[in-house]
C-alpha cells in the first residue's frame, strides 16, 4: 500500500489488518480507496504514549474483571502489547532511532482547574502509578515529555525537540488507541510528520474501540503495521543511511 519508490522513504510491510473481523463490504470499499503514502523516513523517531504502571494495574486479566478496583487498567490488552513494545524498544536503541516517552504530568500546579485528558469520572488517586513501566524505563539520553491533555503535542515542546533531532517521520506505540494515542497521531500528522502506528504495541480497554480506531487512523492519518513490518522498516532505514 505504500509507495516504496518515494525518495527518502523506506518501504514497509503490510499489517495483518487487526480490524478484519469487524469489516463489512462498505468498509472494505473505503479501505480499497486509501491512497498510498510514505510512512517511515530516513530519520524516524519512536513515540511511546502513556506506558505507565496505571494501565497495567491488576495484572493481565480481562478488563471487565478489573473495572471496579482498577478503573483505568487496560488489563490483558496492555500486557499483551508489552513484549512487542520491549522488542521494538531494543531494535530502536540498537539502530540509534530516538525514543520519546510521553507521560502524564501529575503536578497539581499544572492543572489548577482539575481538568483531565478524558471525562472518565472515577480516577486513580495514587499518582505513583503514573511511573513509566519498569521494562520500558527510559535510558540515559532519551526524552520524556510530560503532558496534561490527550495529545503528546498539545501544550508540550515535543515538536521543537523533534525538529532539533531532525526527525522526518514518527512511529507510535502506547495507549489508548482510541484516546491519547489517536490524538497524538492526528496532531503528529497535522504537523506534517508521516505517521506509523505499530498495532502490536498499541492497546485500548475495549477491543472494538481498538480495532475501529486502528482502521480509522490507517485510512485517514497513518499507516498501521505489525511488529515485523515496523522492524523491517527501521532496518531498511538504517541500511539506506549507510548506503547499503
Amino acid at each position: 500500500m505504500l509507495d516504496a519508490n518515494r525518495r527518502g522513504m523506506s518501504g514497509i510491510s503490510r499489517a495483518p489488518e487487526p480490524w478484519d473481523d469487524i469489516m463489512d463490504d462498505e468498509l472494505r470499499a473505503i479501505l480499497a480507496r486509501r491512497p498510498s503514502r510514505p510512512s517511515v523516513g530516513q530519520r524516524p523517531a519512536l513515540i511511546a504514549v502513556d506506558l505507565y504502571d496505571l494501565v497495567y494495574d491488576g495484572g493481565p486479566r480481562p478488563v471487565i474483571d478489573l473495572m471496579a478496583e482498577y478503573p483505568a487498567s487496560c488489563g490483558e490488552y496492555a500486557w499483551r502489547a508489552l513484549p512487542p513494545t520491549i522488542e521494538l524498544f531494543k531494535a530502536a536503541r540498537l539502530l540509534s532511532v530516538p525514543i520519546v516517552h510521553i507521560n502524564y504530568d501529575t503536578r497539581a500546579e499544572t492543572d489548577p482547574r482539575n481538568i483531565h485528558p478524558t471525562n472518565r469520572k472515577k480516577r486513580q488517586s495514587n499518582l505513583g502509578l503514573y511511573t513509566i513501566k519498569e521494562e520500558l524505563t527510559p535510558v540515559e539520553g532519551e526524552l520524556v515529555i510530560y503532558k496534561k491533555r490527550a495529545s503528546a503535542f498539545f501544550g508540550t515542546p515535543l515538536c521543537a525537540f523533534l525538529n532539533e533531532l531532525q526527525v522526518d517521520s514518527l512511529l507510535f506505540v502506547g495507549e489508548s488507541t482510541s484516546g491519547c494515542l489517536r490524538a497524538s497521531v492526528i496532531e503528529g500528522w497535522s504537523f506534517g510528520y508521516p505517521c506509523t502506528v505499530v498495532a502490536d504495541g498499541a492497546f485500548d480497554r475495549y477491543p472494538l474501540n481498538h480495532k475501529v480506531s486502528l482502521f480509522d487512523l490507517h485510512v485517514k492519518y497513518a499507516t498501521v503495521v505489525d511488529l515485523a513490518g515496523a522492524l523491517n522498516a527501521l532496518q531498511e532505514t538504517t541500511s539506506m543511511k549507510l548506503g547499503r
